[in-house]
């Protein structure tokens, strides 16, 4: 018994259990970093899904693709209900679709399609409904 509680405080091995907890110690804690959102001086806070939020709403304030939306049996109260629940990502898709939209010309019927079709895809997925091309 008294072998095994001298090894146990041996010199040496006490030296390298502190040395070996040192350099562990020093090896840094995996970090973990998020986007904040911007404060203006007044306090207000600027948020990135607000501005895409208005510029999905000002391109379906169009004629074109408000017409379109029509086309699918989709009236405007439904799509201004369905916008909140978009995820982040599907708003980010649709507002840079939505920035191209404003540039003109046969652009812009080409992003206006892609767009609708878009939306209108996402729309009746977040309503549960399937969509069955024969």
């Amino acid at each position: 018994m008294s072998v095994i509680k001298c090894r146990i405080l041996d010199v040496r091995i006490c030296w390298i259990v502190l040395l070996a907890f040192c350099l562990l110690s020093m090896v840094p804690a995996n970090g973990s970093a998020s986007l904040v959102e911007s404060r203006m001086s007044s306090g207000k806070t600027l948020s990135q899904r607000t501005e895409q939020l208005e510029k999905v709403r000002q391109a379906l304030e169009k004629e074109v693709v408000a017409q379109r939306l029509a086309d699918f049996g989709l009236s405007q109260e439904e799509v201004a209900a369905k916008l909140p629940t978009l995820s982040d990502d599907q708003l980010h898709q649709l507002a840079g679709l939505s920035d191209s939209l404003a540039e003109g010309g046969i652009l812009e019927a080409i992003i206006a399609v892609l767009l609708i079709v878009l939306l209108v895809v996402v729309i009746l997925k977040v309503s549960g409904k399937e969509i069955i091309i024969r």
